[in-house]
This record gives C-alpha cells, sequence and structure tokens, in this order.
C-alpha cells in the first residue's frame, strides 16, 4: 500500500452518508439560533414575511453616502439583512430584547426609557439608514426615540419609520422632517391602521404626502 499523499481517501457509502448528515445538522443548528420567535409581551408583533422582504430590500438599495444601517426596534427586518448577507452593508440591531445577542456584536442592547445609553461611539453621528420602529403607540415612546436618532444620525441620514397611523401628529412634533409613504406595512396579527413615512422621496416606497 502507497504512503503517497497523491492517495485518495475513499468513504464507505455508510460513512459517507453519516458525514453529510452531521453537516446538514450542524447547518441546521446554526440557522435555528436565528429563528427567534415574536414576543408579545415584548410588544413584538412580526411583519408580514413580504413586508419585511420589501423593507430590508428598500434599505439595501437606498442606503447611500456609507454603508451603516441601524435597525431600531425592529428585529424582523434585521433578520433578513441579516440572512441577506449583503457584504455592502454593515447593519446593527438596536433592540430590548436579549435574545437577539446570537447576533454579537451587531446586537446593541436598547431600552427607550433611557434612549442615549449604550450607544456605540462608532456609531454617533455615522449611521446612513435607520430603520424604526418606536415599540409602543405614545408620544413618550416618540420622543424619546427621537433623541436617539439625533446620535445616531448625521445630516444625511436616511430615515425610515414605521408605526401606527395615530403617531402622524407625533411624528409631524417631535421627527418633523417625515413624509408619509404610499407603502403600507402589513402584521398578520394585528389590526390597526399601520403606515410608515421616511424623510426623503422614496421611489420603492412612493410619497403620499408632502405634510
Amino acid at each position: 500500500m502507497s504512503d503517497s499523499s497523491d492517495d485518495e481517501i475513499t468513504l464507505s457509502k455508510e460513512s459517507l452518508s453519516a458525514l453529510q448528515d452531521f453537516y446538514k445538522s450542524r447547518e441546521v443548528e446554526q440557522q435555528d439560533k436565528f429563528e427567534i420567535g415574536e414576543d408579545w409581551q415584548l410588544s413584538q408583533f412580526w411583519y408580514e414575511e413580504e413586508t419585511s422582504k420589501f423593507v430590508a430590500n428598500v434599505i439595501e438599495q437606498e442606503t447611500i453616502g456609507g454603508n451603516i444601517v441601524v435597525c431600531l426596534s425592529t428585529p424582523s427586518i434585521y433578520k433578513v439583512l441579516h440572512k441577506n448577507n449583503n457584504l455592502l452593508l454593515n447593519s446593527n440591531l438596536f433592540e430590548f430584547d436579549k435574545r437577539f445577542d446570537v447576533y454579537g456584536e451587531k446586537f446593541h442592547f436598547y431600552d427607550y426609557n433611557h434612549p442615549e445609553d449604550g450607544i456605540p461611539d462608532q456609531l454617533k453621528g455615522n449611521v446612513d439608514y435607520i430603520c424604526l420602529d418606536p415599540p409602543f403607540l405614545s408620544e413618550e415612546c416618540i420622543e424619546k426615540v427621537a433623541k436617539t436618532i439625533a446620535l445616531l444620525r448625521k445630516p444625511t441620514t436616511r430615515l425610515l419609520l414605521l408605526t401606527g397611523r395615530i403617531q402622524w401628529d407625533n411624528i409631524q412634533k417631535h421627527i418633523p422632517e417625515m413624509m408619509i409613504c404610499k407603502f403600507e406595512p402589513k402584521h398578520p396579527r394585528l389590526q390597526n391602521d399601520f403606515f410608515c413615512c421616511s424623510n426623503y422621496e422614496s421611489k420603492l416606497l412612493g410619497l403620499e404626502s408632502k405634510k
């Protein structure tokens, strides 16, 4: 029997099958750790899958000036961005639910009650696109989230805010540059009137009103 390094190692059918099963199980385990379900007690209600995919595509197509993205209280959209693995974007998740720390350094614990806490220095004034969905339909929540945005943004930062239409007056008060978009996000389990607004004229989202 030759000792040459050129000899090929041949596995039996049984060994090859076992090896394939092993790699498949590792792949499934890797995928499963990112499959985090919504927690209603944390006011988490995922968008319909098509909504999350569409918004993620908007972010990928319409981020300009740089590549730093923040998903603020929008974990279902961040999940799509992470899965897409767009190497041109540096996507980050700001989220209260610590289950999402499976995303490692891309996860940043965020409590809107303390809007200026825990923001990494490298993100302050450097974010190019912020997609947000404040966790509660109240003026207090909008006001505090607006403080976080002010720390993260720069003059050219694009903002996309998804929430209940009942919040429009509060949005105009605390983030007055926002404009209502034609696109309407969908939730499979909620009946509220949801909408989205941006601070720029998006070709993909459309524009309903400039006020």
